[in-house]
């Protein structure tokens, strides 16, 4: 962690669904922030746990303006809303300790959000669009994931 560059991390995400590659997500996170340290810590697996074999777990809103998508290993079930971004792929992350943490990536613009804005979609906003046109979102899961170490 201490090797990370504070202001501009690249973390991936790669989802496949029944076995097929979808394609990787890399976000681009300010680890100034707890929450933000957390989320590359389960990129990593530092912790202990990760997102590695995680599922997506379900899509609020599908199809309209304010349509995101959630996933990540625990389901909090809490949508109390806080506040409104505006940015399409504002990743967005809850947890409540080191070992588990909920993501929520924003496909569209104005979803009001439940967690803490950790980070930005750089690439690959398409396949978490993908995932959310699925019948059954819960069959894409998280088969790689780790941070971009710059050459």
């Amino acid at each position: 962690m201490k090797t990370l560059n504070h202001k501009s991390t690249i973390t991936f995400l790669e989802m496949a669904c029944e076995g097929l590659t979808m394609g990787k997500v890399y976000i681009q996170v300010n680890i100034n922030r707890t929450q933000a340290r957390r989320f590359v810590g389960l990129c990593t697996g530092q912790p202990g746990s990760s997102f590695l074999n995680t599922r997506l777990n379900r899509v609020v809103s599908k199809g309209n303006l304010d349509e995101c998508v959630f996933g990540g290993n625990y389901n909090s079930d809490n949508y109390q809303t806080c506040s409104i971004h505006n940015q399409v792929g504002i990743v967005l992350f809850k947890s409540h300790s080191e070992r588990s943490g909920e993501f929520c990536i924003c496909t569209n613009n104005g979803y009001k959000s439940w967690g803490n804005n950790i980070g930005q979609v750089k690439r690959g906003l398409e396949v978490v669009k993908s995932a959310a046109q699925l019948n059954d979102i819960t069959q894409v899961t998280v088969v790689d994931c780790g941070v971009v170490v710059p050459l």
